[in-house]
């Protein structure tokens, strides 16, 4: 037997005998987490509050990175790229798990193939919004408006899911209204609030912050039932676009091929994470609540909301960008 061929047989040993340990160790430097969204929006609030019980329950420093920009897509390829061994992490909406493969026909990921979801964390409506200052009062008056204005109206999306949602709108009730999209959804609802726009589907964690703000005003919201901090604002239903419902949510990602212990830790402290007593306080003040699956259900799950936007999107005729 070689010299060579020894240690090989060595190094293969010492590779197998060095990975479960380094698992087990877990976390032992700095984690780094990103968000493909800029910061106080959103995707970050919550995902700053998750991080911080993170960084408590595994006792190690966790970083939080914000690089927003192509709804998501730019933070989700360096995470489908990064090391997976548990250092890189990334927090991002539903869209980047489900609606984004079907809206760009340019992705430099998969993401089903790419990422290994940890856990969900928490889960929200859309608000449908429009300028403070408009004399429209109800979904059914909007509806009536952007008719009337045709293929003049405009509504602003600043992600995919804003967009796609807002695409169904259309579709349910036949408008000619353009999307007009921008970088993020905070560039949206300036724009709502300047007038630019006639409306927008805001996710609920950002935007009942303006409309608490008095920068938007909602008339609706994409829940199947009223949210209970914010009793008086009707569900799309109730609003007399039957049938329609649409649910996000936020969930812990890892690169595709992270060792199992080490999600398994991740998922363990996700669950504590989110079952804690103060997080469903906390998620109300976010306009969420909190979401968590058992690991057996989680894989199934991501393919159901998959199936869920292919066939959303197919009916509003979104085509990819």
């Amino acid at each position: 037997m070689g010299m060579a061929f020894r240690y090989a047989i060595a190094f293969c040993l010492a590779t197998m005998v060095a990975a479960p340990a380094q698992a087990q160790d877990y976390p032992t430097k700095t984690i780094s987490l990103i968000m493909g969204y800029p910061p106080g929006g959103g995707v970050d609030i919550p995902g700053r509050f998750f991080a911080a019980k993170l960084q408590r329950l595994s006792g190690q420093t966790i970083v939080v990175l914000n690089k927003p920009g192509a709804n998501g897509n730019i933070a989700a390829q360096e995470v489908a790229r990064a090391t997976p061994d548990g250092y890189t992490l990334m927090w991002a909406p539903s869209s980047v798990y489900s609606a984004n493969m079907f809206l760009y026909k340019k992705l430099n990921y998969d993401a089903r193939r790419d990422f290994t979801m940890i856990s969900p964390g928490s889960q929200y409506g859309f608000l449908l919004a429009v300028n403070p200052k408009s004399a429209v009062k109800t979904v059914a008056e909007l509806t009536d408006l952007l008719k009337k204005k045709g293929d003049k109206a405009q509504y602003g999306s600043g992600s995919s899911t804003g967009m796609a949602v807002g695409e169904l709108y259309k579709s349910m009730v036949g408008l000619d209204t353009l999307n007009v999209p921008y970088k993020t959804t905070q560039d949206a609802a300036r724009e709502l609030g300047n007038g630019v726009l006639d409306f927008m589907f805001v996710d609920a964690p950002f935007g009942m912050g303006q409309i608490v703000g008095g920068q938007l005003k909602a008339l609706a919201v994409t829940l199947p039932q009223r949210m209970s901090f914010a009793p008086d604002i009707p569900t799309m239903d109730e609003a007399g676009v039957k049938d329609y419902e649409l649910t996000g949510w936020m969930a812990l990602a890892a690169p595709a091929k992270t060792p199992k212990p080490i999600v398994d830790k991740l998922r363990g402290w996700m669950k504590q994470a989110v079952e804690e007593p103060d997080t469903a306080k906390f998620l109300a003040t976010a306009a969420s609540v909190p979401f968590t699956l058992a690991p057996d259900k989680i894989d199934a799950y991501w393919d159901g909301q998959i199936e869920k936007w292919r066939k959303l999107i197919d009916l509003a005729k979104i085509e990819a960008q």
